[in-house]
């Protein structure tokens, strides 16, 4: 499963490269700002960890996050300051949630059932 984890995140940064010329960055950059648009991430749920840890994004956008529980128990995906951020992900099911990219510092995202045994990240800005 680590594998496949691993060619999918090779295949999404080759894809990201491919569409990033300088001229089309300058413009994807200052429309995101302006409007807030939002991008999106895959995120793996397996054993007692969050893979990435870290979410990033521009202040103020929004990133929809794609949970994929790889794990053999549920697993949950919540920020306390962000409402309607907190969706329950059964073993070999998907789930997405919508995080807002603070201004400033990070905010800590979690899973409920396994925070004590270090289930926890970090959405902050880029």
């Amino acid at each position: 499963m680590k594998k496949i984890t691993a060619l999918l995140t090779v295949a999404m940064l080759a894809l990201a490269a491919c569409g990033s010329s300088d001229d089309d960055s300058s413009s994807a950059s200052s429309s995101s700002a302006s409007s807030g648009a939002s991008s999106e991430m895959k995120m793996e749920m397996v054993d007692n960890a969050f893979e990435p840890k870290t979410i990033t994004g521009k202040a103020g956008s929004t990133v929809k996050v794609e949970l994929d529980n790889t794990g053999q128990r549920e697993h949950n995906f919540k920020i306390d300051s962000q409402k309607g951020v907190d969706a329950d992900v059964e073993p070999g099911e998907d789930g997405t949630v919508s995080v807002k990219i603070p201004a400033s510092g990070s905010v800590p995202f979690y899973c409920e059932y396994h925070k004590g045994l270090g289930m926890v990240g970090t959405v902050k800005a880029s």
